[in-house]
C-alpha cells in the first residue's frame, strides 16, 4: 500500500538530493508530481510522490524530509515524465567539457549514455527521448565537427518523432538559424552568427522570466559565459525564459578573452539568453550561458580575479573562508538545468528508463575505472605548480581541501557501483556512465596540454571529485529505493 507524500526543498536546506530522490524514484515507475503554484503546505516547486512506509522511511534514514500530504490532491499538480538522455561526448564536446553536463544530470537524479557523432549517426537516440548538446565547442555541424555523415539527420528525425533537445552555447548555435548548416529548430538568428569570440568570458546574471523556468530560482541568477548566442528578434514559436541583465564577473578560464562591460553592452544587455522552442522542427530549450558549469566556474574564476584584489584588503582568513563556502554541488544554476529538462520531457516521446546490452557490459568495470580514475586523480594534483606568493598559500589550501575528499569518494563509489551495475532498470545505465567518463578523464589526461595556471589545473581536480561524489550519492539513493521498490 502507498502514500501520498509532500518532499519540500525549504525542509530538505533546498539541497539538489530532492530532485535526485525524485527523480531516481520516477525512473523506478514511482509516481511522482510537481507543483506549479503554491498550495496550502507547499511552495511551488514541491514534489508529491507515491511511497511505501518502508521507502518513506528508507528515504528519510538518508537524511530526506517528507511528510504525509493530508489534505486534498491539487488539481493543477503535474506528473513527472522518466527521462533516458544522451549526451553528445565526442570530438565536439569531449572531455572535460560533456563532464559538466554530466555532473548536473548526476547530481539532479537522471541517468544518461554519452555517445560520439558517429553513435548518433547509428542508432544511438532510439529509445531516447532527451538529446544534450553542451558547450565548449564551434558546432556548426555534427558531421562536419564529429568527422561523420548522418548525425545531423537522426538529430533531425530525432526532433521530429517527438525527443527533446536541450543545448547550451555551441548547442544552442547549432540549434538557431543563420548559417547552412546549424538546424534552424529555432526561428531565430543570434546577434553573432559566426566571430562569436567578439564577446567574451565571464560570470553574467540573467533575469528569468516567472514561469516554470523560474521554480526554485530568485528572479535573477549568475551564470558562467563563454561566447554564447545572445538573440534579439525571434519568430513564432520562440519564448524568451532569460535575459542578459549584467556583466558580473570578466574570466580568463582556459581561454584568455575576457568579456568586457562594453563588449556585453554592445552585444548581450537586455537580448535573450535563454529561449525555449516549440516548432514545427522540433522542441528544444537553448541555453546561452553555461548553467552546467554552474558555481564551480565561478569559485575559480573568483580565484583568479576576486582573491587578489581583496587578499591585501582582508587578508588570508577571509579569502579561504570565501572560498570554502562555495558549494559547486548545490549550484544553483542546475536548477536551471532541472527545470528545463521536466520541461521537455513533459510532452516528450514516452520512454521507460532502461540499459543496453553494451551499458550492462560496461558497468561491471566501474569500480575498477574509479580505481584508475583515483590513481590519475593524485598524479595530476602531484603536479600543480605553486605560485610564489601569499596567493600560493591561498591556491594550497584549496589543493589540501580537495585532497580530503578523495579517500572518502572513492570509498563510496567502491560500495556502492557494483551493486548499482547488477541492479534493475536503468541502474546498469548509471553505472556505465560513470564508467565511460572515468576512462574518458584518464584519456584527456594522459595528453600533454599547454601549461595551465593553478586555477584552472584545481578546477580540474575539482569538477573529477565532484563527479566522483555526486556519482557515488546517486549510487547509494538508486540502491536504496531498488530494495523497496
Amino acid at each position: 500500500m502507498t502514500e501520498l507524500y509532500h518532499i519540500s526543498w525549504y525542509q530538505n536546506g533546498d539541497r539538489l538530493d530532492v530532485a535526485a530522490a525524485v527523480n531516481r524514484l520516477v525512473a523506478a515507475g514511482v509516481p511522482g508530481f510537481r507543483l506549479p503554484a503554491a498550495v496550502e503546505g507547499a511552495d511551488a516547486g514541491d514534489y508529491l510522490v507515491e511511497l511505501s512506509p518502508a521507502l518513506a522511511e528508507a528515504l528519510r534514514h538518508m537524511g530526506l524530509r517528507m511528510a504525509k500530504w493530508t489534505t486534498v490532491r491539487p488539481t493543477d499538480m503535474e506528473p513527472l515524465a522518466p527521462v533516458a538522455a544522451v549526451v553528445l561526448a565526442g570530438r565536439a564536446s569531449a572531455y572535460p567539457y560533456y563532464g559538466y553536463y554530466a555532473l548536473a544530470l548526476t547530481r539532479l537524479g537522471y541517468s544518461f549514455r554519452s555517445v560520439s557523432g558517429e553513435e548518433i549517426a547509428g542508432a544511438a537516440l532510439q529509445g531516447e527521448n532527451l538529446l544534450v548538446l553542451p558547450g565548449g565547442f564551434s558546432n556548426w555541424s555534427l558531421d562536419a565537427k564529429e568527422e561523420t555523415s548522418g548525425a545531423d539527420d537522426a538529430v533531425r528525425a530525432f526532433l521530429l518523432d517527438g525527443g527533446r533537445a536541450l543545448a547550451s552555447c555551441g548547442g544552442a548555435y547549432y540549434l538557431a538559424k543563420g548559417r547552412p548548416t546549424w538546424l534552424g529548430v529555432a526561428d531565430a538568428k543570434p546577434v553573432i552568427t559566426q566571430d562569436y569570440l567578439r564577446t567574451g568570458v565571464g560570470v553574467v546574471t540573467c533575469r528569468l522570466a516567472d514561469g516554470r523556468q523560474r521554480l526554485g530560482l530568485p528572479p535573477t541568477l549568475e551564470v558562467p559565459y563563454f561566447h554564447g548566442p545572445a538573440f534579439d528578434e525571434v519568430g513564432a514559436g520562440c519564448e524568451p525564459l532569460a535575459i542578459f541583465r549584467d556583466l558580473t564577473m570578466t574570466g580568463r578560464l582556459f581561454i584568455d578573452n575576457p568579456l568586457t562591460s562594453e563588449t556585453f553592452d554592445s552585444y548581450m544587455r537586455d537580448r535573450i539568453a535563454v529561449m525555449k522552442v516549440e516548432s514545427p522542427r522540433g522542441h528544444a530549450i537553448l541555453f546561452s550561458p553555461h548553467p552546467e558549469m554552474g558555481d564551480l566556474l565561478v569559485k575559480y574564476m573568483a580565484l583568479e580575479s576576486y582573491v587578489p584584489h581583496y587578499l591585501p584588503i582582508r587578508g588570508d582568513l577571509v579569502m579561504r573562508e570565501t572560498l570554502d563556502t562555495y558549494r559547486p554541488e548545490e549550484s544553483r544554476a542546475f536548477l536551471m538545468i532541472l527545470n528545463a529538462v521536466e520541461d521537455l520531457s513533459g510532452g516528450a516521446r514516452a520512454i521507460k528508463p532502461h540499459a543496453t546490452d553494451e551499458e550492462r557490459a560496461q558497468a561491471g568495470a566501474a569500480a575498477d575505472k574509479a580505481d584508475a580514475f583515483a590513481a590519475a586523480w593524485e598524479q595530476r594534483a602531484a603536479g600543480i605548480p605553486r605560485t610564489a606568493s601569499q596567493l600560493g598559500a591561498i591556491e594550497r589550501h584549496v589543493l589540501d581541501g580537495l585532497k580530503r575528499r578523495l579517500g572518502p569518494a572513492l570509498a563510496a563509489l567502491r560500495n556502492n557501483l557494483p551493486t548499482t551495475a547488477k541492479s534493475h532498470g536503468d541502474g546498469p545505465r548509471l553505472a556505465a556512465a560513470f564508467a565511460v567518463l572515468a576512462s574518458d578523464a584518464v584519456t584527456a589526461w594522459a595528453v600533454p596540454l599547454p601549461p595551465r595556471r593553478p586555477a584552472e589545473l584545481l578546477l580540474e581536480l575539482e569538477l573529477a571529485l565532484l563527479l566522483m561524489e555526486a556519482w557515488a550519492r546517486l549510487s547509494h539513493l538508486h540502491n536504496t529505493i531498488g530494495e523497496h521498490v
